[in-house]
């Protein structure tokens, strides 16, 4: 896979800490930002030498595959949309560079600087959110978050 170079990101991106299981941390951002988040799909982390599509997978108890959620929101503000995305799962992270984080939140537009500040506020004001913060370096150059789209 080829890497990501800085004009081709063109979204924002939020690490999020909380050890809310993730529907419940969907509907915490849907009280809070009064947003709209409905699971859409999971992505597996069973193979990660392979591009992941954002397809529906089928379950298989005897592979143990592990099923990392996938959340979509569309925000009154400018008919902004958000990906909420779970970042960890059995110990093990879908982002591996992010594994210290419980969730990704990504908005497929690149926002001014106050914007995400004003945004994670919001979010570190939920009580069960331990942590969040905008990922701005090299780590949002990762092909499987490029690739989330709606």
């Amino acid at each position: 896979m080829k890497g990501l170079t800085e004009d081709e990101v063109n979204f924002s991106l939020l690490a999020i800490r909380s050890t809310e299981p993730e529907t419940r941390m969907a509907w915490l951002l849907n009280r809070a930002l009064s947003l709209d988040f409905i699971h859409r799909y999971n992505l597996s982390g069973r193979e990660p030498n392979k591009p992941q599509q954002h397809t529906l997978l089928s379950v298989d108890k005897s592979e143990e595959t592990r099923q990392f959620a996938v959340f979509h929101a569309t925000g009154s503000d400018l008919h902004r949309t958000y990906i909420l995305i779970t970042n960890r799962q059995s110990g093990e992270a879908l982002i591996k560079e992010l594994g210290h984080v419980d969730y990704l939140l990504k908005i497929p537009d690149a926002l001014p600087n106050d914007d995400l500040a004003a945004l994670c506020t919001a979010i570190r004001a939920i009580p069960d959110v331990l942590a969040c913060i905008a990922v701005t370096d090299k780590l949002k150059y990762n092909p499987l978050l490029a690739s989330l789209e709606v």
